[in-house]
């Protein structure tokens, strides 16, 4: 027996690769619910060779359990109980003899039942959404093929995303010396408990659970949906930039003690001359009292707590947002686009040294991340909000900073500041985390390992939802063609390969159709404006006496208000939209987010930025009238205009007037580098009738 990741296999073993947490898989019931009986497929990567032993030794071992809710339980039963008072009342008014068998006790009992009930209806709004699993359901395997990898730019890619092995699992032994595939289809029925459930809600996630015969099971969290959406009136989030890290949860200790330490010896040495009197006025009596308040002591002890910005607890409060709008029934999937980590390992060496620097997933912030979103046990720190499992379906794609092994000095590139942190406290938390230049810039795909064991085995890949296209692109690690950009912390990111433009060619060609809705996500941003114009522009300017210089002055609706012609509102030719974006097929990928999506969404510079898109020429499309189409690499691919559209496009005939767009979503877990206290942001996208109706952006804080 030989331990993968934590896990025990057995000499002949496998494990379930996809769906998984970050990719998972969606089925459609219809809204009668009268049927029950679903087949899907599901990938394997095993150490055994033949396809008939390998089917052998997963019979009856892959089961799915359900995700339900408490909440949900329990209405269930008190609407139970409820009836069955009704019945009680009712019996009580039969007749004399049935109301003279009754026993006091018995009476004693309904009184004490009613004043529950009561007790429980006036509790119940109040309570919190809590997952609980149901009853698993057993699978039947139909059939076991063995599958080769296939890369994204064949056109069979697209004909099973999910079953479609890629090489990366292989080239980084994601799954130890495993190396052969198989597509595995299978059928289950629902339960009642499931169906049941479904009357209220718009969906259900399941778990696959692979049983191994060793005392830990293979779990792939939330891996099958079945929905009863029909995909013309859905809402999805978008949130990015989560920077989830163990030492997130140790920040708020480590400066609380140091600061306690820090105001213990200032009180000693403070003397009566540096002390000032002050006049406060009580809230409570109208009076004024003389305090002595020292100059040496900086802010309330609890002052850390108001302005520190815990990445981690934002993900936290993030997850019970969303769990409520998942009970209204008002949220259908979420989109995390990178960054979903600050760095991969974890910040302390452990003993076993060896482990730790293979990317085991147990030494890694990937475990913190799927711990959180799982709400799965951790160490409780001071400081750390309680957590609950999200309810709602995940899909995520990797960002610069995933592909970063080690952890970084919070100084560089004013890091400090985004957390809410001063520089004495950075400091003081420095002498704990030491970090070395060289080492906290480096990048290796390596550090994607327990990324792909847990979380999504895919680096590329598409969903279709009734007429909706969702494509999820990995933008790359850190680009160092501008090392400026990247030690100033706005990095470029390495771009897109050649395999990853032919991949939207072949979606274009066989999945994209005239009347659908398009959404692109991706990390790097593919528009990026610097806030001002360039010196030597800038100079210019001012010699003709134009003093435009700040992107803000080139708002759209600026122009429209002041009757000027919409070209002069363009950006492109004026700004550097190339700052700090995708450094490799950039001009391919402008062309795909004009002559094909609907909207762009991105994060990676933690501000909000949002752009729509023309052809150069003011004609319209350049696509070409027969297929096969191709992305042309063009000087200047399109017309680009700034405003923030999600403001005043908020019905879809709007939407197809300024269409298409470009956005920048603010970070979910950190401030912005001009602007910390815009943080905890997420934009929510809503389609109606089969069309984009808006796309807003939202803040946790109210």
């Amino acid at each position: 027996m030989t331990k993968i990741n934590g896990l025990e296999i057995t000499k002949d073993g496998s494990f379930l690769v996809n769906p998984n947490l970050g990719h998972p898989q969606f089925l459609r019931i219809n809204q009668d619910i009268n049927m029950d009986t679903f087949q899907t497929n599901l990938l394997f990567i095993s150490n055994i060779d033949d396809s008939k032993k390998f089917e052998k030794s997963i019979r009856n071992k892959i089961k799915l359990v359900p995700i339900l809710e408490y909440k949900w339980k329990l209405k269930l039963l008190f609407e139970k109980m409820k009836k069955e008072i009704e019945l009680k009342k009712k019996e009580k008014k039969k007749g004399f003899w049935s109301r003279f068998k009754r026993r006091k006790s018995k009476e004693k009992e309904d009184v004490s039942l009613v004043q529950k009930l009561i007790d429980f209806e006036k509790r119940f709004p109040k309570l919190k959404p809590r997952a609980f699993r149901g009853d698993p359901l057993l699978t039947i395997i139909l059939s076991a093929k063995s599958v080769s990898i296939i890369p994204i730019s064949n056109d069979e890619y697209l004909q099973d995303e999910y079953c479609c092995p890629q090489d990366h699992l292989i080239k980084h032994n994601v799954f130890g010396t495993f190396d052969k595939f198989y597509k595995v289809s299978i059928e289950f029925s629902l339960t009642e408990e499931v169906l049941e459930f479904f009357k209220r809600r718009d969906f259900v996630m399941f778990d696959i659970i692979q049983e191994n015969g060793t005392s830990k099971n293979r779990i792939n969290y939330h891996s099958i949906i079945i929905s009863k959406k029909d995909w013309k009136n859905y809402t999805f989030v978008h949130a990015t930039d989560l920077h989830i890290a163990e030492r997130n949860d140790r920040i708020y200790g480590a400066i609380k003690k140091w600061t306690e330490l820090f105001q213990m010896k200032s009180i000693d040495e403070i003397s009566e001359s540096s002390k000032k009197k002050v006049l406060i006025k009580h809230s409570e009596y109208d009076e004024f009292e003389e305090i002595y308040e020292s100059e040496d002591l900086d802010e309330p002890r609890d002052s850390l707590r108001k302005r520190l910005i815990n990445p981690n607890n934002q993900f936290r409060k993030f997850i019970k947002l969303m769990n409520k709008k998942v009970l209204q029934n008002e949220l259908d999937l979420i989109v995390l686009t990178g960054d979903l980590i600050d760095f991969t390992l974890l910040s302390k060496f452990p003993k076993n040294v060896g482990k730790y620097l293979d990317f085991d997933y147990e030494y890694s912030n990937w475990k913190i991340f799927k711990e959180i979103a799982l709400n799965l046990s951790q160490k409780k720190r001071i400081g750390m909000l309680k957590g609950e499992e999200l309810l709602c379906p995940i899909f995520t794609i990797l960002g610069n900073h995933d592909y970063r092994p080690f952890h970084y000095d919070i100084r560089w590139a004013g890091m400090y500041k985004k957390i809410g942190l001063k520089m004495e406290e950075a400091l003081a938390l420095n002498d704990k985390l030491l970090a070395l230049p060289i080492s906290a810039i480096s990048k290796s795909e390596r550090a994607l390992k327990a990324y792909f064991l847990e979380i999504n085995p895919s680096l590329d890949f598409s969903l279709k939802l009734g007429n909706s296209n969702f494509i999820f692109l990995n933008s790359g690690s850190d680009s160092w063609k501008n090392v400026r950009d990247l030690v100033t912390g706005h990095p470029s990111v390495t771009g897109l390969k050649s395999r990853q433009i032919k991949y939207l060619e072949n979606l274009i060609n066989h999945k994209i159709h005239d009347d659908d809705n398009t959404f692109l996500f991706v990390h790097g941003p593919p528009i990026n404006p610097k806030k001002k114009i360039g010196f030597f522009k800038r100079l210019k300017k001012s010699l003709r006496r134009k003093i435009m210089f700040k992107i803000e002055e080139f708002k759209e609706s600026i122009f429209r208000k002041l009757g000027a012609p919409t070209s002069k509102a363009r950006i492109d030719g004026k700004f550097n939209v190339k700052y700090g974006t995708i450094s490799t097929n950039w001009e391919k990928l402008i062309c795909f987010c004009k002559d094909y999506c609907i909207l762009t969404l991105s994060g990676h510079t933690h501000t909000l930025k949002e752009f729509r898109l023309e052809d150069p020429k003011g004609k319209g499309s350049t696509v070409s009238s027969a297929p096969p189409f191709s992305l042309e690499k063009l000087e200047n691919p399109a017309a680009v205009y700034y405003d923030l559209y999600s403001e005043f496009c908020t019905k879809s005939e709007d939407i197809e007037k300024f269409g298409p767009f470009v956005v920048q979503t603010p970070a979910l877990g950190l401030g912005g580098y001009l602007n910390p206290k815009l943080v905890g942001a997420y934009r929510e996208v809503k389609v109606q009738n089969g069309k984009l109706a808006s796309f807003k952006i939202k803040f946790l804080r109210k």
